[in-house]
């Protein structure tokens, strides 16, 4: 009995050293544990968000950052204009009376006009004859402390600059379409297949939309991603991106046309140009055997190519170039068209003639409202379009 009772006495002093080890190993791990938790919490308050524009690092200032609806991060558009080279207004484009909900942005290239509390945005292309483009964001642009917010992931469409957020660098970083080039025609993807980016102001706004219009050692053109890996092979001789449209006017042998984004033919390449005039709808002036017409989103003809030009294109101190003519003859909306140095007016979209071409000019006049005035000058007689247009159609022509 003594001897069984020593070997059980021996066996609990066992199991007893075994649980005091376990319990020290386990005590051990959670310390562990619990001094990497609090490392890190340590670590994430003492983390401070950085700001990235070009490649160079700016301290976040008070109020150029705000949470927005759904938790959204905003951005102020003033500081974005600033480290982005553009000039920041407070107020409308062009606009003759202050207006405390809007501010623009300007460089010499384009003005970007916001509104607060509306997700559509203006821009306009310094020198452009076309009406102004408009673009939808995802979120409303804010006005909060009389400061105007857009929301981080609205900024590549928002502002033509290419966001993106680093999260091992805990970054937010900007840039620039022109450093973008600078960066992509020193990149080593890009310089050994001898691709070189262009820098045509229209292809950089491609960037905004991860395309990247590039020129190859033949001089031909295409496009690519960021990894070079190609979206539109190299078959063109130009190619200029139209970001309202989203497509791309081309040229091979002096041949225009227009393919989409993903390379699809929409106006095959057989004129000798091809301009975008209007945005809404979509209209093409082509040009053919010297001739001019218009064609619509499709590529279907609206207005035959049997004009001499498209437009009237002269100006003065007093009066001004115009190609589109909005509200006339009972509210269409019509285009100057041109035959034998004498101008007329056709249906924006169906072609149909609204004034013969008979008229010396046709312009437009500057006033004191936002809508410019129309006029035509016949024999030297200046008279007012709406009313020179009433007269051709109540007049009745008499025939012997």
């Amino acid at each position: 009995m003594d001897l069984l009772s020593q070997q059980n006495q021996q066996k609990q002093k066992s199991k007893g050293q075994k649980i005091v080890l376990l319990l020290l190993i386990v005590s051990i791990i959670l310390l562990i544990i619990s001094m990497v938790a609090i490392f890190l919490l340590q670590s994430n308050k003492t983390k401070t968000l950085g700001l990235n524009v070009n490649g160079n690092d700016y301290l976040i200032q008070e109020n150029m950052l705000i949470s927005g609806k759904n938790a959204k991060t905003y951005i102020s558009i003033e500081s974005v204009a600033t480290l982005s080279g553009y000039d920041y207004i407070e107020g409308g484009y062009l606009e003759n009376k202050e207006d405390a909900k809007k501010c623009y942005i300007e460089n010499i290239n384009q003005v970007i006009e916001y509104e607060a509390n509306n997700k559509r945005i203006r821009k306009i292309i310094q020198g452009s004859k076309i009406e102004d483009e408009y673009y939808d964001l995802k979120n409303e642009i804010l006005f909060s402390n009389n400061i105007f917010y857009i929301a981080l992931e609205d900024l590549n469409i928002g502002c033509n600059v290419v966001y993106e957020f680093s999260e091992e660098e805990y970054k937010i970083k900007i840039n620039t379409t022109e450093n973008l080039i600078e960066k992509y025609n020193e990149d080593k993807n890009f310089t050994e297949k001898g691709l070189n980016v262009d820098k045509n102001f229209k292809n950089q706004r491609a960037l905004t939309y991860n395309m990247i219009v590039v020129s190859n050692s033949a001089g031909k053109m295409g496009v690519v991603d960021t990894k070079t890996n190609s979206i539109i092979g190299y078959k063109y001789t130009t190619m200029e991106f139209n970001e309202c449209s989203q497509k791309f006017i081309v040229s091979s042998d002096n041949k225009y046309g227009v393919i989409s984004k993903e390379g699809r033919l929409i106006i095959e390449l057989k004129y000798q140009e091809v301009e975008i005039i209007n945005y809404y709808p979509l209209l093409y002036k082509v040009r053919l055997n010297n001739k001019y017409g218009i064609l619509n989103e499709e590529g279907k003809i609206i207005v035959n190519l049997e004009y001499d030009k498209i437009g009237f294109d002269e100006s003065s101190s007093l009066t001004e170039a115009v190609y589109i003519i909005k509200d006339i003859n009972n509210k269409q909306n019509g285009i100057v068209v041109c035959k034998n140095n004498k101008y007329g007016i056709a249906e924006l979209e169906t072609g149909k003639i609204i004034l013969n071409c008979e008229v010396d000019k046709i312009y437009s006049k500057n006033t004191d409202s936002e809508d410019n005035k129309y006029y035509i000058e016949l024999k030297g007689t200046e008279i007012e379009l709406d009313r020179y247009i009433e007269y051709v159609n109540t007049t009745t022509v008499v025939t012997n």
